[in-house]
């Protein structure tokens, strides 16, 4: 597979496992946040209660962060020289590009 295509696949997935890890922490955060007081274990929206909700955010979460790291690891040589990727030509004293 061509690295162009592994970057594509990898960043669409990202995508694909931000989207409902974002919506899960927003519902969870404004919706049913935690400490909602007695019988606050069995509150639900859209008729899921709010235990599902939060293991839904943390394998979608765990899942990008995953992924995120593959992406991170994909780019590592541009990370590693990012100073001359943004055109910095001055370095302080003890930095080198290696």
């Amino acid at each position: 597979m061509k690295r162009v295509t592994t970057n594509a696949l990898v960043d669409i997935g990202c995508l694909i496992t931000f989207i409902p890890s974002l919506i899960s922490g927003l519902v969870l955060f404004f919706v049913l946040p935690s400490g909602s007081g007695r019988g606050g274990g069995f509150a639900t929206y859209l008729s899921i209660a709010r235990d599902n909700w939060l293991n839904m955010h943390n394998y979608w979460s765990l899942a990008f962060a995953a992924l995120l790291i593959i992406h991170l690891m994909l780019h590592w040589k541009f990370f590693r020289h990012i100073k001359k990727a943004l055109g910095t030509n001055a370095t302080e004293p003890g930095d080198t590009m290696e």
